[in-house]
């Protein structure tokens, strides 16, 4: 992956994608799959907004069900099981252990309820998802952590886990192999607006300073949270979506395989606790955000909030501010809702049309970004009115899925990744991370044997990581690598010689 931002002046495209995250990164896929010329640009990097600040779930959103949003829950349920056959290697099943606290709103038969037709609405094939009952036994097996004082029982059910801004790399691979031009670090600063409609974008980019046109039949703006402001909105026009900030915290490991999943005493909100890359990601909040996209923070409430909530569900409560490692916020873009909780407006997705040759992505999910894509590249196609084949995202393995029968492809990467210096795990984590191209770590491990160090201690990520970031990855800053292709800038501590040393690296690649 190579930016090669002189391209997008070689316009016109039959279709301009702004903005880097799933969505655009989907919609461009799958476009270029389908035979259009495809230009996409991100004005940071890719994922670096909203579809990297997740709580890396690929899930049907068991919650959703007391809203009544069973349409929802069934789509992305499907679209849960679908992106787990068709990515093996990036898309993970997890259990999720559901504890029943006495104190809490939702007694042992309504979660039963709850999960019975969480199961119903998922596809046949979803056995390996079914819930189960968990006696005091398994539960302490489990996680033997939870404290049992409050709990009456416990359930267990599975969804799946991702790392989330790689999902979003990869599938931008999957647009330039595909024959798109895409090129992160490049802004859309203004619409080319003439009698006839939007035309493209004045594009800058941010790495050298430099603008010029990119010209295009349609252009779809997939930007979150920026659709809030220009150049896709004035101040004038109504506001077509609502935003809330996400935040998350990163934690010592616990003792399980699994995540768990708590209701918050305070407000009922879903709190999980999920392994991740050697640690525990605490979260979410869901709270109003007005402030201009960019400027969300982490800040002292969101903290306690979320220590607070996770302790109380713990033997000895064991966790306090000293121990949060990482951190990271968010801010979902939703479709424009007059609901008063965050909480309660619906994840769906939908497609604006403000202007002739400008639409707009609006609101949705991590989970449902591909099926939402093809809707949207559809209504692309219409518009230019070309009888092109229909999308086929559906059928086809990720860019990066291993051929062959998947478990004997992984086996065979670990034992090459321990016969390179590797630990057992790190191989086996740089497999699920890189899929195919892992063969490009172990050709870089064969030539540097010192790269297959860990960078943090608890954590399965490597040195040859960051090379390969550096690159093959269309990393741009340090930021790039150490947040989001190695995202050792959350799993370990601000002031750390983990992080120092791969920074230092970092810098080092990016200068050569």
């Amino acid at each position: 992956m190579h930016r090669d931002v002189s391209a997008l002046s070689s316009g016109p495209f039959d279709l301009l994608v702004v903005g880097g995250g799933i969505y655009g990164a989907w919609a461009a896929c799958d476009a270029a799959r389908r035979g259009l010329t495809v230009a996409l640009i991100e004005r940071t990097d890719w994922g670096a907004g909203t579809s990297s600040a997740s709580s890396k779930l690929i899930h049907g959103g068991l919650r959703y069900l007391e809203h009544g949003w069973f349409r929802l829950v069934r789509k992305t349920l499907v679209e849960r099981d679908l992106l787990v056959r068709l990515g093996p290697h990036r898309i993970r099943p997890l259990r999720v252990v559901l504890p029943v606290d006495r104190r809490g709103r939702r007694g042992p038969f309504q979660l039963r309820v709850g999960l019975t037709m969480y199961d119903w609405l998922a596809p046949r094939a979803s056995a390996w998802a079914a819930h189960r009952k968990l006696d005091q036994h398994e539960l302490a097996t489990r996680c033997g952590f939870l404290s049992t004082q409050d709990l009456n029982g416990a359930f267990e059910y599975g969804d799946a886990v991702t790392d989330d801004a790689r999902f979003v790399l990869e599938v931008v691979d999957g647009s330039i192999r595909a024959g798109a031009v895409a090129a992160n670090h490049v802004e859309a600063v203004a619409l080319l607006r003439s009698a006839g409609g939007v035309e493209g974008v004045v594009a800058e980019d941010r790495l050298t300073g430099r603008r010029f046109d990119v010209r295009a039949r349609l252009t779809l703006a997939a930007a979150g949270p920026w659709l809030s402001g220009p150049p896709f909105r004035t101040d004038a026009e109504p506001d077509p979506i609502r935003r809330a900030k996400g935040v998350h915290l990163m934690l010592p490991a616990l003792p399980t395989d699994r995540a768990v999943l708590l209701t918050a005493r305070s407000d009922g909100r879903p709190i999980f606790l999920i392994p991740w890359l050697g640690r525990t990601l605490v979260g979410t909040t869901d709270t109003p955000f007005k402030g201009p996209a960019g400027s969300e923070r982490v800040e002292d409430r969101d903290v306690d909030y979320l220590l607070t909530e996770s302790r109380r569900a713990l033997v000895d409560q064991p966790w306090s501010a000293s121990d949060i490692v990482g951190s990271f916020v968010g801010v979902r873009a939703m479709v424009a809702s007059r609901a008063a909780n965050p909480a309660a407006v619906p994840r769906e997705w939908k497609l604006g049309e403000p202007a002739r040759g400008l639409m707009l992505s609006l609101g949705g999910k991590l989970t449902s970004a591909r099926v939402d894509a093809t809707r949207a590249v559809d209504a692309v196609v219409h518009r230019l009115g070309r009888g092109l084949a229909s999308s086929t995202t559906s059928s086809q393995p990720f860019p990066w899925a291993p051929d062959g029968i998947f478990d004997d492809w992984l086996d065979g990467a670990v034992s090459r990744g321990e016969q390179l210096g590797l630990d057992p795990e790190a191989a086996r984590s740089i497999a699920l991370r890189h899929g195919r191209n892992v063969d490009r770590l172990h050709t870089l491990l064969a030539a540097e044997p010192a790269l297959a160090a860990r960078i943090a201690a608890p954590c399965p990520l490597v040195m040859a990581e960051v090379v390969h970031a550096a690159r093959d990855e269309m990393a741009g800053t340090v930021d790039d690598i150490v947040r989001r292709r190695v995202p050792v800038a959350i799993l370990a501590s601000t002031d750390s010689a983990a992080l120092a040393g791969a920074t230092r690296l970092a810098e080092r690649e990016l200068l050569t």
